[in-house]
């Protein structure tokens, strides 16, 4: 079944590219940077699941918001807009030391969803001041819609070469330690006593996640980085159970998700690409594809 679900994948992929180019070419790179972004962002999911950080990996809905907005304000002081690779960089580095305090706080004694809790409390205050800030003094120049939904259409070649390192680099982590990753969480004392480190391992796969969420705010926005880090897993996992499965499943799944919501989006405009991939991502967990694992 494996096999099947990444051929679908892959013949979907193809259709939507090739319908893009010739049918829709305004969508062509828009939806490059869809797929490149679900695929790597998906990758991470089994990851979240398996290490129980899906309270975090939804956290970056308010992370990127508030990261973006942050970026959004020496961007906009400085003449850039949100396309820009300043906006880019500063979104990246305010992703990182989000994600980080997670684990800083973790550090003072807090459980993880606690210390995801205290900071995601803290991101409220601050995205609220943020938006009537940039509402205030940027609203000429930064549109807080655009942040949480994304400029898919305005996407560009550059765009995606932009985006494509931050995407390359973040597909390192599950690519080479991922297998093993979910191998530790399944038990995590037997990995410490073989001298995997556990805590380096989180460390590497939150600046991994925050660069594939950071990367995909052009095509996904604020809010839908965060379906997708926990979505493709789930209905991964409900396929099969095997962990060497779950990483190149969860892959396929958010491709095939992506190929489907640009037919959905030509046939349906009022309907967002990144809402209709949540759709087709919560349509695939109801069905309920059952592998024989």
């Amino acid at each position: 079944m494996r096999i099947l679900i990444e051929v679908s994948a892959a013949v979907l992929a193809a259709a939507a590219l090739v319908h893009a180019y010739f049918v829709a070419p305004l969508l062509f790179w828009p939806l490059v940077s869809l797929m490149a972004s679900s695929a790597v962002l998906a990758a991470h999911s089994p990851m979240a699941l398996s290490r129980r950080m899906t309270f975090l990996a939804h956290a970056q809905a308010h992370s990127i918001l508030t990261a973006s907005l942050l970026a959004a304000i020496p961007a906009a002081a400085l003449g850039a807009g949100l396309s820009s690779p300043l906006f880019l960089a500063f979104t990246l580095v305010a992703m990182v030391l989000l994600n980080f305090a997670v684990l800083a706080v973790e550090r003072l004694g807090y459980a993880r969803d606690v210390a995801t809790g205290v900071v995601m409390s803290l991101q409220v205050s601050a995205t609220v001041a943020l938006l009537y800030l940039v509402r205030l003094v940027y609203a000429a120049v930064v549109d807080p819609l655009a942040v949480l939904t994304g400029e898919y259409v305005l996407i560009t070649p550059r765009d995606v070469a932009q985006q494509a390192p931050l995407l390359a680099a973040a597909a390192v982590f599950p690519l080479a330690f991922g297998v093993k990753y979910l191998y530790a969480a399944v038990d995590e004392q037997y990995a410490r006593a073989v001298g995997i480190r556990v805590g380096l391992y989180d460390f590497g796969y939150v600046f991994s996640m925050s660069i594939a969420a950071a990367a995909g705010i052009y095509a996904l926005g604020a809010l839908m980085p965060a379906v997708l880090l926990v979505m493709p897993g789930a209905v991964a996992a409900r396929q099969s159970k095997r962990l060497l499965d779950q990483i190149p499943l969860s892959t396929s799944f958010g491709v095939l998700s992506a190929a489907v919501a640009h037919f959905l989006y030509t046939a349906l405009p009022w309907l967002w690409p990144s809402a209709a991939l949540g759709l087709v991502l919560a349509l695939l967990l109801a069905v309920g594809f059952r592998g024989r694992g």
